[in-house]
């Protein structure tokens, strides 16, 4: 994955925190990369999946850096049930590889953009690598976000997939703010179940928040997250 360096997203500098990518010049001889989500959620996820009654098999090649495909496939009785893409929702950071001519340079930045675009990149990556393996939707298509990122929400969440449309198509942003619409109502298309969950401290998935987008799978969303009322967000798929 190449990235640009000179992306223009506005955000505050922690202190203490690596530099914003978008504070950097565009330099010769450079790379980057985006540092890979946390291992640890995948397995959680797995977990969970497991204390429910499903086989798991884990379709990614852990030698890929970059893997277009869903994390994990579900089956039960020997049968393919549903794939489930795993995301850690947490800030973005880019290992930068600077290369000299004596030496390789190696420094980490960290992306400016708002929550709202962090884990509206996370929805619009995981239902691409859900369609990549289930492109016909024959299978039920999962979404796990683990949260580590302090100031996203369940609730955050929820306005991202019902935020109208823009009303202007003019101008750079609003041309990428239409086409990530586009890509969330395709995920609202081919996503059933998207779950919201926080790590546990014994090893485990706490589930906050469920958004539903297949009516039909409303009683089992109840049963594997346990959940009711506000935290079971139903929404009509995308037409």
């Amino acid at each position: 994955m190449t990235l640009n360096l000179n992306e223009s997203n506005a955000g505050d500098r922690q202190n203490g925190a690596p530099p914003i990518a978008a504070q950097s010049p565009i330099l010769r001889g450079a790379f980057v990369h985006r540092m890979g989500e946390n291992p640890e959620d995948e397995r959680l996820a797995a977990r969970f999946w497991k204390a429910r009654g499903f086989a798991v098999e884990n379709l990614e090649d852990p030698a890929e850096r970059f893997s277009r495909r869903p994390d994990l496939l579900l089956s039960q009785d020997g049968k393919p049930w549903a794939y489930c893409e795993v995301k850690t929702v947490w800030r973005h950071f880019w290992k930068v590889h600077i290369l000299h001519e004596d030496h390789e340079e190696v420094r980490t930045e960290q992306s400016g953009k708002s929550v709202e675009e962090r884990i509206g990149g996370d929805l619009v990556t995981a239902g691409r690598q859900l369609h990549a393996d289930n492109p016909n939707h024959s299978l039920p298509n999962f979404v796990v976000l683990v949260n580590r990122d302090s100031e996203a929400s369940f609730e955050i969440l929820g306005r991202i997939f019902t935020t109208p449309p823009p009303q202007t198509k003019r101008g750079l942003k609003a041309r990428r703010d239409l086409m990530e619409y586009k890509e969330i109502q395709q995920f609202r298309r081919n996503v059933d179940l998207c779950l919201w969950a926080n790590p546990g401290a014994n090893g485990e998935l706490l589930i906050e928040g469920c958004v539903l987008f297949n009516p039909c799978l409303r009683s089992f969303a109840e049963e594997i997250a346990g959940l009711r009322g506000s935290k079971l967000i139903p929404l009509e798929s995308a037409a």
